[in-house]
């Protein structure tokens, strides 16, 4: 997933339907006629009232709704989390602590931190922002910040992961010489944001980077030991066929270190016509495929050792909403509601997106994938957040 630093379609702060700016928050609007302030259900831009979950084919397995069953973390997380990634050096910052107001989303993914260029071990945000001071932006004359919005999204009881690494700039277990420092730079993002999940997004040339999964391993493992409370998930790149052998080896290399992995979540996007043909309408079929070659996968990786249930906990899918970077592929509010009826009938542990600085329509439909829209013009604001929010 390749961070981009400016928007195209989305400003600052879009409030949703039944919602209007106050300020700087996102507040429910009352307007004489209260069937404007119902809840928002209809996920389209036309005047359809049918909700894309209601129509999600029967995707099998168990019908039983695990998040209503299943205990929340340790740490505060829901056990079944919808957490879309954020864009955090795309400019202007989102505003995290807004967002829920407008949508109920209240738990994101953080992306990316890398080193601060190839051969310099500081941790930064997307190389623009020191990791102590974090992305801000400007608007009516004043200055905000990516951590200001972070202690607004936690008083209202949601909360962020980090991730680090991504498609652009240099991961740490690259540039750090040694695995100690490796462990001081992660630390330190740890401590300056008080997060209890980190996320490492592994993808070009770094997936088969030996030295780098190995050093990234020991560090992980040596960190889990003195935070016992981190939970630590990977995000690998996915075919519809599942992991690539590359990609199994990275699992298999951080248990074999010792690391206790939390999650395993894939991008289910960007296939390519060779391994996903004709993509039209089956972008979340494509997608259910991916994980469930995954689980198959965990379970030889885990050589048995966890349940099916506790396979599917450990899985997330994130699918690039709307355009993808292929041009064939199209993610739809259907393939959306598609994956969640999947995730809410197997315990699937995570839902997430690329991105939520993308949850807006485009001025017009593009060929392309866009940092600030979505591609698509028949979509309200935050259409796949809702879809995905239900989760």
């Amino acid at each position: 997933m390749l961070p981009l630093l400016l928007l195209a379609c989305a400003p600052g702060v879009t409030c949703g339907p039944g919602t209007v700016l106050d300020g700087t928050t996102c507040v429910v609007d009352a307007p004489s006629d209260t069937s404007d302030t119902a809840p928002v259900t209809d996920t389209t831009a036309d005047d359809s009232s049918e909700d894309p979950t209601d129509s999600a084919p029967d995707s099998g397995g168990d019908t039983a709704d695990t998040q209503d069953t299943a205990p929340p973390g340790d740490d505060g997380w829901p056990a079944r989390v919808f957490a879309p990634y954020v864009d955090a050096t795309a400019y202007p910052t989102v505003r995290v602590g807004e967002i829920p107001a407008a949508t109920g989303v209240d738990h994101y993914t953080l992306a990316f931190v890398v080193a601060a260029n190839p051969t310099t071990c500081t941790a930064t945000w997307g190389t623009y922002y020191d990791i102590d001071v974090g992305p801000s932006a400007w608007a009516d004359g004043a200055e905000y910040t990516l951590y200001e919005q972070i202690d607004l999204l936690r008083a209202v009881g949601g909360d962020v992961r980090v991730s680090f690494g991504g498609a652009a700039n240099t991961p740490l277990e690259a540039a750090c010489g040694t695995v100690d420092d490796v462990v001081r730079e992660i630390e330190r993002v740890v401590d300056t944001l008080a997060v209890t999940r980190i996320d490492f997004d592994i993808e070009g040339p770094w997936v088969a980077d030996d030295v780098a999964t190995t050093r990234r391993g020991l560090a992980l493992a040596e960190l889990q030991a003195r935070h016992p409370e981190l939970r630590v998930g990977y995000t690998l790149p996915v075919l519809p066929s599942g992991l690539t052998p590359e990609g199994v080896h990275v699992v298999a290399d951080a248990l074999e270190h010792g690391v206790v992995l939390d999650s395993v979540n894939v991008m289910t996007m960007d296939y390519g016509d060779g391994t996903a043909p004709d993509p039209v309408g089956r972008m979340g079929s494509y997608g259910i495929d991916a994980i469930t070659a995954l689980h198959g996968q965990l379970d030889t990786v885990y050589a048995g050792t966890l349940s099916d249930a506790e396979i599917w906990a450990r899985i997330g899918t994130t699918p690039m909403i709307g355009q993808n970077d292929v041009q064939s592929e199209v993610f739809t509010l259907e393939d959306a509601a598609q994956t969640l009826a999947f995730a809410r009938d197997n315990g699937v542990g995570m839902l997430s997106m690329w991105s939520i600085n993308r949850d807006h329509p485009c001025a017009e439909v593009t060929a392309w994938a866009q940092p600030g829209c979505n591609g698509l013009v028949d979509v309200e604001d935050w259409a796949y957040a809702r879809v995905f929010g239900a989760y």
